[in-house]
C-alpha cells in the first residue's frame, strides 16, 4: 500500500510539474521557477522514498531492471531540475518529468522482483557501476539538449515569432552545453568501459558481449562526435542525429537484454 501511495504522489506531482512548466513555455517570463521547484521537489522525495521501499525489502533487495530504471531516472530528474535553477532548461523539465511520471506509474504494473539476499561489495564492481551510472544519465541529458536544440532550431528557420520571445534559451547557448555534455559523458563512458575491462572477468563471455558490444559501438559514435566537433567543427542536425542513435544504442545495451528476460520471458 506504501508503495503504491507514493508512486501516485510522484507521478501527480511530476504530472503537475510537467503541465505547469507546457502551459508557460512560450510566455515571455517563462515559469515560475519557485513554483516549479516546489512541484519537482515533491515529486522528487516521493519517487525517492518509492525507490528505497522498491529496493529495500524484508526478504532481500529488489534489483530489478524497473528499479534500475527508476534510480537512473530519479538521477536524471535531479540533474536536469538542479540544471535549471542556473541555467534555461525550460524545454528539458517537461520531457524529463513526463517521462518519470510514466515509469513510475507503470512501474506498478510491470513485474519486477530479482531478489539478492545480499549483495557483495567489491570496490571495482561498484567503481564500474558509478561511472557507467553517470556516464548514461549525462550522455542521456545530452540528448535531452539536442532534441531542445534540433526543436529551437526548426522554429527559428520557420521565423517563428513566438519562439524568439519565448523563455527558450539561445540556440548557441544549448549547442555549446550540448557538446560539454557529450564530452564529459563520453570521458566517463571511457572510463567505465576501462574500469570493466580491469575489475571485470568475461566482458566478453556470452551472457555479455552484447552489451559490451553495443557499449563500444555507442562509445564509437560518441568518441567521434566529441572528436569531429573538436577538430573540425561538426554541428548541426546531423551531429544530434548521430548523438540520438548513440543514445539509442548505449540505452539498448545497459537495458535490452534485462528488459526482455525480466518483463517478456520473464526468466527472474
Amino acid at each position: 500500500m506504501l508503495i503504491i501511495s507514493l508512486t501516485i504522489i510522484a507521478s501527480l506531482f511530476y504530472v503537475l510539474a510537467t503541465s505547469y512548466v507546457l502551459s508557460r513555455l512560450f510566455h515571455q517570463q517563462g515559469p515560475s521557477q519557485k513554483l516549479t521547484i516546489i512541484l519537482s521537489t515533491v515529486a522528487i522525495l516521493a519517487h525517492m522514498l518509492l525507490l528505497v521501499n522498491s529496493v529495500f525489502r524484508a526478504d532481500g533487495q529488489d534489483l530489478s531492471i524497473v528499479n534500475v530504471a527508476l534510480l537512473t531516472c530519479w538521477v536524471i530528474v535531479i540533474s536536469v531540475t538542479t540544471v535549471s535553477l542556473k541555467f534555461p532548461a525550460t524545454l528539458l523539465l517537461p520531457v524529463v518529468y513526463g517521462f518519470a511520471a510514466l515509469l513510475t506509474m507503470a512501474s506498478l504494473f510491470i513485474p519486477h522482483h530479482v531478489l539478492l539476499q545480499s549483495i557483495d561489495v567489491d570496490v571495482g564492481l561498484v567503481t564500474h557501476i558509478s561511472l557507467s551510472l553517470l556516464a548514461y544519465c549525462i550522455l542521456i541529458i545530452a540528448t535531452l539538449y539536442g532534441v531542445q536544440f534540433y526543436f529551437i532550431d526548426k522554429r527559428l528557420k520557420r521565423k517563428d515569432l513566438a519562439i524568439v520571445h519565448s523563455h527558450l534559451p539561445p540556440l548557441m547557448v544549448v549547442e555549446r552545453q550540448l557538446y560539454q555534455l557529450v564530452n564529459l559523458g563520453t570521458v566517463l563512458l571511457t572510463l567505465a568501459l576501462l574500469s570493466g575491462f580491469v575489475f571485470l572477468d568475461g566482458m566478453f563471455a556470452a551472457q555479455f558481449i552484447h552489451k559490451t558490444t553495443l557499449s563500444l559501438v555507442a562509445w564509437c559514435i560518441f568518441a567521434v562526435i566529441a572528436l569531429g566537433h573538436m577538430k573540425k567543427g561538426w554541428r548541426g542536425k546531423p551531429v544530434v542525429i548521430a548523438i540520438m542513435v548513440a543514445a539509442f544504442i548505449l540505452t539498448l545495451a545497459y537495458f535490452g537484454s534485462r528488459f526482455i528476460q525480466e518483463v517478456i520471458l520473464n526468466k527472474f
